[in-house]
């Protein structure tokens, strides 16, 4: 596989981490009792971890997420 290919498939998928992230940060804030949900703050937890292994493998890439 060529690394434009890898790269172009490494972007679609930190895309759609940083969806998935955004998606779990939101859930968090709407916890009504302020206590954390443990599943999905592993969740969220391993997602960064993916975001941060694809960058540190692409580092052109640079995620947009805050």
């Amino acid at each position: 596989m060529s690394e434009d290919l890898e790269a172009a498939q490494a972007r679609m998928l930190l895309a759609e981490l940083e969806y998935c992230a955004e998606r779990l940060v939101r859930r968090r804030s709407q916890w009504r009792d302020d206590k954390p949900n443990q599943a999905v703050e592993v969740e969220l937890a391993q997602v960064h971890q993916q975001i941060h292994n694809l960058n540190q493998r692409f580092p052109g890439l640079r995620q947009t997420f805050r």
